[in-house]
């Protein structure tokens, strides 16, 4: 496979469920990433996140758009969630980009690859959906994360890139995670 990845997800401090939940779905010669936000905190904010993971497995092979669009309808009925979805396809060295609400994305490529989401609530109010796609090099390194971590760590100029997508994920939860909320953060890198 072209891509490795990694992922860190905890709940908020005095917790024991994460309202956040995150799905890395590798098909032949590509890769989908999610991080899903059910709103608040606890057993209802995960249980949103956890039926637009449901949707996002079955759906997976779909377009991005049909894919959120549907999360939305099976969150009719829920607290709601926020959403950020990304296809790596390697064919093509093709990055797609769909993001519903307040989920981070940070690009380390030689290109200017600045995804970004669009205001709403998957569940209730959806906007027009804003599909971003983008070139990317072998060796780049896309980070996917919950507002529970620090977008700070963009800027961190001696945030080491080179262990794995695992390690990385591993040291954004420690060094950027709030513990007033719930964190996840999903690396992949081509």
């Amino acid at each position: 496979m072209a891509f490795t990845w990694g992922a860190a997800c905890r709940p908020k401090q005095g917790q024991t469920v994460s309202g956040d939940v995150y799905v890395v779905l590798e098909q032949q010669n590509q890769i989908l990433a999610t991080v899903i936000d059910g709103l608040g905190g606890g057993s209802e904010a995960a249980h949103a996140a956890l039926k637009a993971e449901e949707v996002i497995r079955q759906y997976s092979d779909r377009p991005l758009k049909d894919i959120i669009h549907m999360a939305h309808t099976a969150l009719h009925h829920t607290r709601g969630a926020v959403i950020g979805v990304m296809r790596l396809e390697q064919e093509n060295r093709q990055a797609t980009y769909i993001g519903v609400g307040n989920i981070g994305v940070q690009v380390y490529s030689q290109w200017s690859i600045k995804p970004i989401s669009k205001n709403g609530i998957l569940g209730f109010r959806l906007p027009t959906l804003l599909e971003l796609t983008y070139t990317y090099d072998l060796n780049d390194t896309f980070i996917l994360f919950s507002d529970g971590i620090s977008s700070r760590f963009a800027q961190d100029r001696q945030l080491d890139l080179k262990p794995s997508p695992q390690q990385i994920a591993n040291i954004i939860m420690q060094g950027y995670g709030k513990a007033i909320d719930d964190a996840t953060v999903v690396v992949m890198r081509t």
